[in-house]
């Protein structure tokens, strides 16, 4: 094994490096506001004694990435793939200045545009997200596919430190404003990744993969419709259940991470400190591990430890919660829970792009991850309600068995993907 990693390295990285820092940066880019919204408002909204169960309801501002899927073909349009370079770099750009908005008032002085600010920038970045995706699926092959969910997941979590750990570190020193600027700024800056993206795209479509599909002559309506049906069918039924299962447990331990150390005392550089030293680092980690473990033990193997790695990280939280969150054991909970995060999540839209139809990829795909964001998005409104009415102990031990129940779901999982691939209907 150590071997053929050595052998495939070189021709390997030369074809997908390139490739892999346009999507890394593009993802990052997508990955501040969910940072803002994820890590740094639950700490704020705190502070401010909103509830657990108000701060679980976040999610409903992130309800454009369940939505995307109504605007998902808009990427397979002929007019709009051809110009996928232009489209980027303006959502990239119509980003950065929403980001901005965020300085304009203090969240205490101006809640209301706070959660206006925050659900327009879902807008945005899920948008984005649709068509740095089809543009993913369309280029990546076979075994640059590892590669490619690797920078997805590692520039995410980069834009989610920008927007996250990197404003609850930085607001004491810089202020909140220069540091929502600053972050507005790295959107920005990324747009790089834009026109890099744009090269790689020409290149791409000169040399299309095996597997690629030409572009479909029937209507949005009909594609959508045709697809629908297909997702009826067994076997898509069972990829989609995956995708909204596979992350739900771990979610309703994470989401209830950041309110548990404001609960026992930790002052915002702690918190911010902890996420950037063991978190951060944990999580990108994680996601290298996961290209690797897919690579090398195969898409189901890689599945399975992943669902099992989610469980046991999901396990110490409750011991901490239960210890009132002590400083060094409290980190290093949240570095497992990253890491473990960071290599399921790494896995899991990998094995979703094996079981995407080449031929509806852009559409397929956005459904899928749609599928997995509103799970995110349960698990974390499921964590906040019972953590409210049973407690943190509670939630965290019962986020450790719902972590654990995506195993049922993976019995003959590659010809499970097979059918959802390539299954007429």
């Amino acid at each position: 094994m150590a071997r053929q990693l050595v052998r495939d390295a070189p021709s390997l990285t030369r074809r997908a490096a390139p490739l892999a820092t346009a999507l890394g940066l593009l993802y990052a880019a997508q990955g501040v506001p969910f940072g803002i919204a994820a890590e740094y408002l639950p700490v704020v909204l705190r502070k401010a004694h909103y509830g657990y169960a108000h701060i679980a309801a976040l999610f409903w501002l992130q309800l454009p990435w369940q939505l995307k899927v109504v605007w998902a073909t808009a990427a397979d349009h002929p007019r709009l793939r051809a110009r996928t370079r232009s489209v980027i770099l303006a959502l990239q750009l119509t980003l950065a200045v929403a980001v901005a908005t965020y300085a304009v008032a203090p969240f205490e002085r101006a809640p209301v545009m706070w959660f206006v600010v925050t659900a327009v920038c879902a807008l945005i970045a899920s948008s984005q997200d649709v068509f740095v995706d089809a543009f993913a699926v369309r280029v990546l092959g076979e075994d640059e596919r590892g590669f490619g969910n690797v920078a997805q997941v590692a520039g995410y979590r980069v834009g989610m430190l920008a927007g996250g750990a990197g404003l609850l570190l930085l607001v004491g020193s810089l202020g909140e404003r220069t540091t929502l600027l600053a972050v507005a700024a790295f959107i920005a800056l990324a747009s790089v990744g834009a026109f890099h993206s744009g090269a790689s795209a020409a290149r791409a479509e000169a040399t299309p993969h095996a597997e690629d599909a030409p572009p479909s002559t029937r209507t949005a309506k009909q594609r959508v419709l045709g697809l629908l049906s297909h997702l009826g069918a067994p076997a898509p039924r069972r990829v989609l259940a995956v995708a909204i299962a596979f992350k739900l447990g771990l979610h309703m331990a994470g989401s209830l991470i950041k309110p548990m150390t404001v609960d026992a005392g930790w002052s915002t550089r702690q918190i911010g400190a902890a996420v950037v030293t063991a978190g951060t680092v944990a999580g990108l980690v994680g996601a290298g591990a996961g290209g690797a473990v897919h690579r090398y033990l195969g898409e189901p193997r890689a599945l399975r430890v992943a669902v099992v790695l989610q469980a046991l990280a999901c396990a110490p939280l409750a011991f901490v919660a239960r210890a009132h969150a002590p400083l060094t054991a409290t980190t290093a909970a949240i570095a497992a829970e990253h890491f473990a995060s960071g290599l399921g999540t790494t896995v899991l839209f990998a094995a979703l792009m094996s079981a995407t139809r080449p031929r509806d990829a852009g559409l397929h795909y956005t459904i899928l991850t749609s599928a997995n964001a509103l799970g995110i998005g349960l698990g974390g409104l499921a964590g906040g309600l019972v953590a409210d009415r049973l407690g943190l102990v509670t939630a965290f031990a019962l986020a450790t068995a719902v972590a654990a129940l995506p195993m049922f779901l993976l019995s003959d999982w590659r010809q499970t993907a097979e059918r959802s691939r390539h299954e007429a209907v």
